[in-house]
């Protein structure tokens, strides 16, 4: 376990010595915050089709079965319908072709040719999607694999990556849920490192030809990282959009295990698209906004759908949507598709509604064209950012947002209708409903209009809405501080509030620094609002959580002794690297002073090698050719002079904030000691141990001083006051670091404390 350092913190110090490499032979050796403003943003492409510039912000159509080519080829009409994304169905090989369900049972884990099309169709596909604007996700099969263990792929085969355990028949029980077998499929051990990295290979390999994010199938049998499974901790390290099939209730606790897994990755709620569907089905409106955003979770966490390809695919009860008209899928589709946080699914029906007779490779419906479907789409583009509030009336639901609203009738019966302006968020005038071309006229409480024959009706105005303002920074961060913008939109003025405290004027585009007062895994919560002189938008609240350094595994190197003019790390376990020789570049970290670079959780165990260039005949490398690397342990390791790879803790000099005034958080740093006037001849500046001689113990022992880990007696304080700026600091320990390397910007070290 690496040791955790909180407060002050300072920059290992390395005593250098110059040094050659032998002649090397060959060459390696055998080896965001979202913003609150009321303008939607768009993405860039050929063509702008109004589509939003993030996936999150946007609708997914689920190309269920099309071949890849189809899908390209429809990228227009697609675009046209706003939708922001496309699902196809699983790229991994399958076990046979021909029925859709075969593409559920993978061989292994890489893009396979199937009935959909092969690798290069698929990044054909993605190629073309980016003109459009529009991110392409790909069905993940990673719970388990073919139910004939004989066809997988060679490396899993061996019963220690599988649970054993049998059918799951308690699905009340997480364990059971999550190690019992899925019908006749074995339950892969996910938990398992190499199971992880193998799954990751693949999601980088599907990275790599332009796919944006996944559908994880049966993501309630795959644990959570509280249950000790770091699986999806590993899917969210992939970096890209992600999010899980959660059909009913996880077991357990069901609202705490659903936090869990929306920390790292969207879920299905299924009951709730399932009472929007079923209340549609029997003419009934809904009352509920949502399920599990009821108990707790994150709505802006959840994917929503008319119906799934589960519940239109399957025969018996499971396949409990097929039998309904389109009509009635599209009115549920368009309750759920018109919020502002929550996204929803649009699935392409097959053109059988038998489980036997459908099949992988044949192009769906292409019903999603039509006006009732893209005008709720677009409704949700034009109004990203925008507030929302859910109602029903004259027997309709309602969703009104600030410059719209789409009613839905229950029953699907057009007609007048008269329905509550939910929270008067709909400005007063007459609109046109983009779906029947009818009037509806609007007044501070009630929205008046005829519904159309789809029993849809969708308005909206794109003109800006009221004031905005927004905080944008990484919502986590492992350096001492960090910088956050503070914007705001349609406003004369906004301010800010730091954890609760005070509000403070700010200007547009104002930075401010954060984190010098909050220890690791603390929190810093910050409140915006602004105003156009008349009114103030509602408060917005951006949590940024400070990150243990050393909780990712990195690699440093001291190039101020070898002197390189560029620096390579070639990492290898087996037969997987980190990229071809020489590896990657590492790239200078400003805090620390030494080339980094953070190691890919599947080589943490590995070996490395440093070289300045792919040349095989550079002198500068080590280990020699044909040597094997220096072994990395699974630890955060520096390589300094002497050609020495050592444990190394990270650790952070502290920035200056550039506002002096923030509300203080509940952790706080320890102050920087003043130094106190030393009497004539105390001893040699940098001398701060006092054994008569400056060396590298002097500057660790300022690190520690720092870090609170030591306490510097007066006269210590007085011999580390190294550049005489009057107290201790990060700058007096990197004197004695230059001291030592004998190079300019040394202070006063060496010199009698009573001579300066």
């Amino acid at each position: 376990m690496r040791k955790r350092i909180t407060g002050l913190v300072l920059s290992v110090c390395i005593i250098i010595s110059g040094f050659t490499f032998g002649a090397i032979n060959s060459a390696a050796a055998d080896t965001s915050a979202k913003s609150t403003s009321a303008a939607a943003k768009t993405a860039t492409g050929a063509e702008d089709y109004g589509l939003p510039a993030d996936i999150n912000d946007g609708n997914i159509l689920h190309c269920f079965n099309w071949k890849y080519n189809d899908i390209k080829s429809s990228l227009k009409s697609i675009a046209e319908a706003g939708f922001k994304a496309v699902q196809t169905s699983p790229a991994q090989q399958p076990d046979t072709g021909g029925k859709w369900y075969w593409l559920y049972m993978p061989l292994g884990f890489y893009i396979g040719q199937s009935d959909l099309g092969g690798k290069n169709e698929l990044q054909s596909l993605c190629s073309e999607a980016k003109k459009y604007g529009i991110k392409v996700i790909v069905d993940v099969v990673a719970n388990h694999l073919s139910g004939d263990h004989g066809k997988i792929q060679d490396d899993l085969k061996d019963g220690k990556y599988w649970h054993n355990k049998g059918k799951c028949t308690n699905w009340s029980d997480r364990t059971a849920v999550t190690q019992c077998n899925v019908g006749d499929y074995g339950d892969l051990k996910t938990e398992d490192t190499y199971v992880q990295n193998t799954v990751k290979k693949y999601l980088n390999e599907l990275k790599n030809v332009g796919v944006s994010g996944f559908r994880f199938d049966a993501a309630k049998h795959i644990a959570t990282p509280a249950e000790g499974d770091n699986f999806f901790k590993m899917v969210k390290d992939v970096g890209l959009y992600a999010y899980g099939e959660i059909l009913d209730n996880p077991g357990g606790n069901g609202a705490e295990v659903l936090k869990e897994y929306t920390k790292y990755i969207k879920v299905n709620d299924c009951n709730y698209s399932g009472e929007c569907t079923g209340g549609m089905r029997d003419g009934k409106v809904v009352s509920n906004v949502g399920h599990w955003s009821k108990k707790g979770v994150s709505s802006d966490k959840l994917i929503y759908w008319g119906e799934s390809h589960d519940t239109y695919s399957n025969n018996g009860n499971e396949g409990w949507t097929k039998n309904l008209k389109q009509e009635v899928i599209d009115r549920s589709y368009a309750i759920q598709a018109c919020r502002g946080d929550a996204q929803a699914l649009y699935l392409s029906r097959p053109f059988s509604s038998d489980r036997e007779s459908i099949y992988a490779g044949n192009k769906g419906s292409t019903h999603f064209t039509s006006k009732e479907v893209a005008e709720v789409n677009h409704f949700k583009n034009a109004l990203v950012g925008r507030k929302q509030s859910y109602t029903t009336g004259d027997g309709c639901d309602v969703v009104c947002r600030e410059g719209g609203a789409v009613i839905v009738s229950a029953n699907g019966k057009g007609g007048t209708k008269t329905v509550p302006n939910a929270d008067g968020l709909v400005k007063p005038g007459t609109y046109t409903d983009k779906v029947s071309g009818a009037k509806w006229t609007v007044t501070d409480t009630t929205i008046t209009g005829s519904l159309g024959s789809t029993g849809i009706a969708v308005f909206y105005s794109t003109a800006p809405a009221g004031p905005s303002a927004s905080a944008t920074a990484s919502t986590t961060y492992d350096t001492e501080t960090m910088k956050v913008t503070l914007t705001f939109d349609n406003a004369t003025s906004a301010q800010y509030s730091i954890n609760g405290g005070a509000f403070t004027n700010y200007t547009n585009g104002q930075v401010i620094t954060i984190g010098a007062d909050v220890n690791y895994g603390g929190t810093t919560k910050i409140t915006v609002k602004a105003t156009d002189g008349t009114e103030w938008s509602s408060p917005q609240t951006y949590t940024y959580t400070k990150a243990d350094p050393n909780e990712k595994q990195r690699v440093f190197f001291d190039n101020s002794s070898y002197k390189w003019s560029k620096v390579y790390a070639y990492i290898y376990s087996g037969s997987d690297n980190n990229g071809e020789w020489p590896g990657q570049a590492m790239k200078l970290d400003s805090s620390t002073g030494y080339y980094m670079l953070e190691v890919p959780e599947e080589l943490s165990d590995g070996q490395i090698i440093f070289t300045e260039s792919a040349s095989e005949t550079t002198p500068n490398r080590y280990p020699a050719n044909k040597e094997p690397g220096l072994a990395l342990e699974g630890k955060t390791k520096l390589f300094k002079a002497g050609n020495v790879l050592e444990d190394y803790v990270i650790v952070r000099p502290t920035e200056a904030p550039t506002e002096p005034s923030t509300a203080a958080s509940s952790s706080t740093a320890p102050q920087t000691e003043p130094t106190t006037t030393a009497p004539q001849s105390l001893g040699t500046i940098g001398d701060v141990n006092e054994d008569k001689t400056i060396s590298i113990k002097d500057a660790t022992l300022i690190q520690q001083s720092l870090a609170v880990l030591k306490t510097l007696s007066e006269t210590a304080k007085a011999l580390a006051d190294c550049d005489g700026n009057g107290r201790v600091d990060i700058k007096d320990a990197t004197c004695i670091q230059k001291y030592l390397a004998k190079i300019s910007g040394s202070g006063n070290v060496g010199k009698k404390h009573g001579e300066v």
